[in-house]
């Protein structure tokens, strides 16, 4: 099943609550408090975010993250490659660098079928701002929910 890591997660959560308080910088500590997440998982993705230019961290008293990227700019495919690397449905879809080909890639009867499938993956994960994930009116934000996740 594809899911969502737990890092993944705890990014989303945290570039989210940066999105909605705008310039205002706020500690990992309050994010971690204000969403039941764990402190230091959530320091580790801060700390890569950082690294990737997503956020800025403010050193001192009242330090903490401010997000560096218009959320209307930052996609869930970034947040996701930001975290965890390079998106890749399943081996075959990345590249010789990444070194992810598996053994049957010459004979595989599903191959294009999967590159395809991987392609439409990244083109929607691309799609979908944080702007559209972290405010309340995702369909202003011309993002529309499922009906069942509307209810």
């Amino acid at each position: 099943m594809l899911t969502l890591t737990r890092k993944t997660e705890y990014g989303l959560i945290a570039v989210c609550h940066l999105a909605r308080v705008g310039q205002k910088v706020t500690s990992a500590r309050d994010i971690a408090e204000e969403h039941g997440v764990p402190l230091p998982l959530l320091m580790n993705v801060l700390k890569k975010l950082n690294r990737t230019g997503h956020v800025s961290s403010v050193r001192g008293a009242r330090g903490g993250y401010v997000l560096n990227v218009s959320p209307k700019k930052f996609t869930l495919g970034g947040l996701i490659e930001a975290v965890e690397g390079p998106v890749n449905l399943v081996r075959c879809t990345g590249t010789i660098k990444e070194n992810r080909r598996c053994g049957l890639t010459q004979s595989c009867t599903i191959r294009k079928a999967v590159v395809k499938v991987h392609v439409r993956l990244r083109q929607f994960l691309d799609e979908v701002t944080i702007a559209d994930l972290a405010f309340d009116d995702p369909q202003a934000a011309g993002f529309a929910i499922p009906q069942v996740l509307a209810q």
